[in-house]
């Protein structure tokens, strides 16, 4: 049993003397003062566990000076760590030496004395590592154990007195000591696989920010907000803001000229690094640049008195978050600046429509004059003339009305009033109304049957729907060819189908068709004028009204457009338009 003690005792020494080692290199790599008090605590306690090892191997030949070094030693660790309570420690365990009888009162006084001062950080480490992440509070609460283990060691070595000559009693201390070497180890540089353990719990917290900034999408300082306050619970940090090109999108707990100063040193250090603050000598600012497009934005955490040293793990999550964060405001710039864009289309679309109504209306009615005779008959020049102008006036119409029509739908007053239309007839006053674009080279035919086609529809909106694809068969008929109109019912909806046999469109081209301001580019198309309206208009009426357009085509076979609208409940076959020609 005695060699076993001793070995224990070696090991033990060795223990805290590895963990000394550990301190001084830390503080060598950071050079703070905190952690070369902390390097001051753990060195001091490693050394006292060396010099009772050294009175055990000179046999007590030099104990009045050993022990007296013990005592220095002894304190010194003790004012250290006083002096560095509220950080993260990492201490040694302490051999603790024999005591002959004469020295036992004068030892129990000094452990009690000892055990006071290490007793408040011990208490202060686990009650404030309430409400701090995970990472932290697990660290902070194995170095308040490993403490109260030393303490209790040091008790029981102090005041146990002759039951501390105990072999059992001294196998127990020795074989505590050394285990809280790991349990210290662990506080001060704690594993991966322990780390991942302990933020287990968080890792739900974390998946649910980040899925909140690939999904969330409001604007960005309500994004901001949301995101700073999941970043300042992931590091457990007491104040913090997001600042974009000076601009302060979401604080809490500092000022905004204070968080602007601090985001100014992420554009010029050019990484994430740690600021002290003049103000709070005992807390840092975590200054993490965001890859924004701009490359001036920062995320500015104000650290807890714990995190300099307890929050490693913490920073390195939040740095991984901030990535995430700053995609997720570049998106929303982008996302808004498409909204600001639509509602710039939409503005001008509304405004040049109406702007151009006015002299439109003027032109097409002196056409109307000219074409009635009342200023007098034109020759056969003019009247060509006037079915030019007549054409070319009513093609501008309906580019005007695309324009409002869109410009309606953008914003959201696009008011139908649904009734019974019959498609016959709403077919056969759309080709009257196109046909003043159409020449010889283009004959306009119906095809309907002899009966009603009875469907529910706005007559306005519809008008504007075939219109818009009678005009389309038209242009994109280049070299001439018919453009038929063809009626009918299937299953429960009436359907109208607008063919030509134009120029066609590839299988490729065809879904930009229906998109706003969406034109098929090539060298067939490149003469023909439009908007890119009319199909997108037409497709976003006929659902909007229940039903929808589909497309058939192939390049250089011509296009068919089918319209498909619901049927009117309780439709009746009524006499109808009948076939008509062009």
């Amino acid at each position: 049993m005695a060699i076993a003690i001793r070995l224990l005792g070696y090991l033990v020494s060795a223990g805290f003397f590895a963990l000394g080692l550990l301190a001084l290199r830390d503080w060598l790599h950071h050079r703070s003062r905190r952690r070369g008090l902390l390097a001051l605590a753990i060195g001091l306690i490693a050394l006292t566990s060396l010099v009772s090892q050294l009175d055990t191997l000179t046999a007590s030949r030099f104990t009045g000076v050993l022990s007296l070094l013990s005592i220095v030693l002894f304190m010194a660790s003790a004012n250290a760590l006083l002096l560095f309570r509220g950080t993260f420690l990492h201490l040694s365990p302490l051999a603790v030496a024999h005591p002959t009888a004469s020295q036992s009162l004068a030892a129990a006084a000094l452990v009690v004395v000892w055990c006071a001062i290490v007793g408040e950080p011990i208490v202060r480490f686990w009650l404030d590592s309430n409400g701090r992440p995970a990472v932290q509070k697990a660290r902070l609460r194995v170095l308040s154990g490993g403490y109260a283990g030393i303490a209790f060691i040091l008790l029981v070595a102090g005041l146990a007195g002759q039951a501390y000559q105990s072999q059992a009693v001294q196998f127990s201390t020795q074989l505590l000591a050394l285990l809280t070497v790991p349990l210290l180890y662990a506080s001060f540089s704690p594993p991966r696989w322990l780390r991942r353990q302990w933020r287990e719990e968080e890792e739900e917290l974390l998946r649910k920010s980040n899925r909140d900034l690939l999904l969330f999408n409001p604007d960005r300082g309500t994004l901001a907000v949301r995101s700073l306050d999941a970043a300042m619970r992931l590091v457990g940090a007491d104040a913090g803001a997001i600042v974009d090109a000076g601009q302060v999108l979401a604080v809490h707990g500092i000022d905004e000229a204070t968080a602007r100063s601090l985001a100014d040193r992420a554009s010029s250090a050019g990484g994430e690094h740690l600021v002290p603050l003049p103000s709070q000598p005992s807390q840092n600012a975590i200054v993490v640049p965001l890859g924004l497009e701009r490359q001036r934005g920062a995320v500015v955490l104000i650290s807890g008195a714990f995190m300099p040293l307890f929050g490693s793990d913490e920073v390195l999550r939040f740095q991984q978050f901030s990535v995430n964060l700053g995609l997720a405001l570049d998106r929303v710039r982008v996302v808004e600046r498409m909204a600001e864009v639509e509602r710039t289309k939409s503005q001008f679309l509304n405004l040049a429509s109406h702007e151009l109504r006015t002299p439109l209306s003027v032109i097409r009615g002196y056409l109307s004059i000219l074409e009635s005779g009342s200023l007098g008959t034109l020759n056969a020049a003019g009247r060509r003339a006037l079915s030019i102008l007549s054409g070319k006036a009513m093609e501008m119409n309906l580019l005007i009305e695309q324009m409002l029509e869109a410009a309606r739908l953008e914003e959201g007053r696009l008011g139908l009033r649904i009734e019974r239309v019959d498609l016959c007839a709403a077919a056969s006053d759309a080709l009257d109304l196109v046909r003043p674009l159409a020449d010889e080279r283009h004959p306009l035919d119906l095809e309907a049957p002899g009966v009603e086609v009875p469907v529910m529809a706005d007559r306005d909106r519809l008008a504007t729907i075939l219109t818009n694809l009678l005009d389309n068969a038209i242009k994109y008929s280049p070299n001439g060819g018919p453009v038929r109109c063809l009626v009918r019912r299937q299953d429960q909806t009436g359907v109208i189908v607008v063919q030509d046999e134009g120029i066609g469109i590839a299988a490729s081209d065809q879904p930009i068709l229906f998109t706003r301001f969406g034109r098929v580019p090539g060298d067939d198309t490149r003469q023909i004028k439009g908007t890119g309206l009319g199909l997108y208009l037409s497709r976003e009426l006929a659902r909007q009204m229940g039903g929808d357009i589909q497309l058939v085509s192939e390049t250089g076979m011509g296009s068919a457009f089918t319209v498909s609208l619901p049927l009117a409940v309780g439709a009746r076959g009524l006499l109808g338009c009948g076939a008509s020609g062009k």
